[in-house]
């Protein structure tokens, strides 16, 4: 099998696919989203009890997911608006054999602000700084924002729990 590198623009779309036919085959409707819709790549409806979920997929071929940006000093009000609904993180790396993990809003909620501040923490500490010094340097700069990410090691505990997703429907 020939192996060729998958463009950058197309590899979300791989995730979205491959969510939708993981989804399908536990005869759930999957609808996937334009690609304007904040927060949200597809909803996911339960045919027998119409109920529906919203949901995120990010996919890597690299095993590192960028989920959002945020400065520092509001990292914490970032993922209250971003992070909406539940995740799947696909890594395509095997494309022949993809591998899926799915975290609640609650639980991706909680990781990425454990991992945020213990990065902020570490990061302070090691070059002698606060949270304000950082801050006000970013205003002085301009600086955009961060883009937070987590690795596939972060996620694995995670992988094929398709009902932290599935239970909000039936």
């Amino acid at each position: 099998m020939t192996t060729t590198k998958i463009d950058k623009g197309i590899i979300g779309n791989i995730g979205l696919f491959l969510t939708c036919v993981e989804l399908s085959k536990m005869n759930l409707i999957t609808l996937p989203t334009i690609r304007n819709t904040k927060g949200l790549d597809l909803f996911v409806l339960h045919p027998k009890t119409n109920k529906s979920v919203g949901v995120q997929v990010k996919c890597s071929d690299q095993k590192e997911y960028p989920v959002f940006s945020s400065f520092w000093y509001n990292y914490e009000e970032s993922i209250r608006r971003k992070i909406i609904s539940p995740f799947v993180f696909v890594d395509i790396s095997t494309l022949e054999k993809p591998a899926y993990f799915i975290l609640s809003k609650d639980e991706i909620t909680v990781m990425l602000q454990t991992v945020i501040k213990d990065y902020i923490d570490l990061y302070t500490k090691k070059k002698n700084v606060t949270v304000d010094d950082i801050h006000n340097k970013e205003k002085s700069k301009n600086k955009n924002a961060d883009l937070w990410a987590l690795k596939r090691g972060q996620i694995e505990k995670y992988c094929d729990k398709w009902a932290s997703m599935t239970d909000l429907i039936e």
